[in-house]
């Protein structure tokens, strides 16, 4: 699957138009937005992987408002902000909803570029391990859980009711599914890797 839709929000049209302009010549499905009712209305649609948005829009609603109206929308929606103020207090209040990172203006770009890319890098890894994941029962998503917490054999089976062989017979078919080495702690390492992201 591709993952490369970018939701705009900047209320200066200069500057949102050389962003668009930017990222679409970088190869990025766009949609530029001005205001934060426009930019509700059409995060459905569009469907965006990731959205850049500017945190102050002028009169009414902020960039910040709209990421945690987006979060109800588009659960996995990532954010990059972009902002001229930088205080203490905004970074605060922009920091509770859990960007993926800021870019300060006046922005350059091979700023945008880099930031972008990463961003795409991450959200990629994110699907990919939620793919995999898909594939576990909620069984063995449990059992993965309690690996993750460096729980042994036998306490996992006493917290799960079952007995230790069930639970060597699940650990043998999540390795399967996982596509892991059949070796010691090859499954404790990937819960501790891919479940506290």
């Amino acid at each position: 699957m591709l993952y490369n839709k970018i939701l705009i929000l900047e209320d200066d049209m200069i500057v949102g138009i050389d962003l668009q302009e930017l990222l679409n010549q970088a190869g990025y499905d766009t949609i530029l937005l001005h205001n934060y009712e426009d930019a509700i209305n059409q995060l459905k649609g569009f469907k965006p992987n990731l959205a850049i948005c500017d945190i102050n829009l002028g009169q009414g609603e902020s960039g910040i408002d709209f990421v945690k109206k987006a979060a109800t929308i588009l659960p996995k929606l990532e954010i990059i902000y972009v902002t001229a103020f930088s205080t203490n207090q905004i970074i605060e209040k922009a920091d509770l909803t859990k960007p993926l990172n800021y870019i300060i203006k006046p922005w350059n770009e091979e700023q945008i570029k880099v930031t972008v890319k990463r961003a795409f890098t991450h959200i990629e890894n994110k699907y990919a391990k939620n793919e995999v994941i898909q594939k576990l029962s909620l069984t063995e998503y449990k059992i993965i859980e309690l690996i993750s917490q460096q729980k042994k054999s036998k306490e996992i089976a006493e917290t799960l009711f079952v007995s230790v062989k069930t639970i060597r017979n699940h650990r043998y078919n999540i390795i399967k599914k996982l596509n892991l080495p059949n070796e010691n702690n090859s499954l404790l390492k990937w819960a501790l890797t891919n479940l506290h992201l």
